[in-house]
């Protein structure tokens, strides 16, 4: 989860434009506050995600579903756009927006007028915490109402900007308020960027929506099964690792095991942070990375304009390859139907 976070962070980061990519994301999470850290407003954007995520996770922890409340969206922007002025963080748009285009009247679509913001958005709210009443017949589970959610969300257009972020943030939250595992959806939906927003167009201008519903599932269905084969995956890999350790003969209880379990989960890493993290000694720290290279479990990584860092490229791959194929063979279920 560690990973898919922040995977998550950085594709929902690119689609509205920034340019850090997974690697040098956890390579500034793990400098931040030390003396190699270098300055990077892209990424601080991208690690706005990771600070807004966990904000929220806790607030859910404690309080379940009515956590998520008008106050807890207003302080997902204020994290999400922190830094940025000219987005009012924390705050409703005060102002007509609209998307797409130089003026408004070229636009792809207006939202709301802003003083048709905050009464929406409790109703917005209430989409949320819906829970059927004792004479209902049936029950709306989140996956029928997640992507009216975010396609309402994305139509009230509540803020001035970061719009995107917030509504994407929103829907792993909404899944694990319901007791549900917090899939993430940024990574597919950026792949089908094209048709995203089109579909979302869709709804806002023709209230068609089964092209909107039917993407949504389907990277519902995709996140599910790549997330499953890159357990898989992950899981054959540590083996394969735990198969060569073994082949030199390594102590048990040396470091360089404990690396190894580390870097499934965080497959970019410094000496100083292993050190910090596995709670040993610097020397501990650089033999069992030394160790991890000569295997090709490690390499260097490529750009040196600070401390030495080193990833797991096996790592790296799993966990961005064949988005594309789960996506087109998932879409290929619209043939049963």
């Amino acid at each position: 989860m560690h990973m898919l976070n922040r995977r998550e962070a950085v594709d929902s980061s690119q689609i509205e434009g920034t340019h850090t990519q997974f690697d040098e994301l956890l390579l500034h999470e793990i400098e931040a506050g030390t003396k190699d850290a270098v300055s990077n407003a892209d990424a601080d954007r991208t690690m706005n995600y990771l600070h807004a995520y966990a904000e929220a996770v806790k607030a859910i922890e404690e309080r379940g579903k009515s956590a998520l409340d008008l106050e807890l969206i207003l302080s997902l922007h204020r994290q999400l756009m922190r830094g940025d002025t000219r987005a009012t963080p924390g705050r409703f748009r005060n102002v007509q927006s609209f998307i797409g285009g130089m003026k408004m009247e070229h636009a792809r679509f207006i939202p709301p007028p802003a003083t048709e913001v905050p009464p929406l958005m409790e109703d917005l709210v209430a989409g949320i915490g819906y829970e059927p009443s004792e004479e209902s017949a049936i029950q709306i589970l989140i996956l029928g109402r997640a992507p009216f959610i975010h396609a309402q969300f994305e139509s009230i257009h509540p803020f001035v900007d970061g719009n995107g972020r917030v509504g994407r943030i929103l829907i792993p939250l909404m899944l694990l308020a319901e007791g549900e595992p917090p899939l993430h959806l940024a990574s597919f939906l950026k792949v089908r960027q094209r048709e995203y927003y089109d579909a979302l167009l869709e709804v806002q201008m023709h209230l068609r929506w089964e092209t909107w519903n039917q993407l949504f599932l389907e990277c519902v269905i995709a996140s599910c099964r790549h997330t499953v084969h890159l357990l898989s995956e992950l899981s054959k890999l540590s083996d394969r690792w735990d198969q060569a350790l073994a082949g030199r003969q390594m102590r048990k209880h040396a470091t360089v095991w404990q690396l190894s379990k580390l870097l499934l989960g965080q497959p970019v890493i410094t000496v100083n942070a292993a050190a910090h993290q596995l709670k040993v000694s610097f020397p501990a720290a650089n033999t069992a990375i030394g160790v991890l290279v000569d295997l090709d479990v490690l390499r260097e990584h490529g750009k040196q304009n600070r401390s030495r860092a080193f990833q797991s490229h096996e790592v790296m791959n799993l966990l961005y390859t064949g988005i594309d194929a789960v996506l087109d063979d998932v879409a290929t279920l619209r043939n049963y139907f």
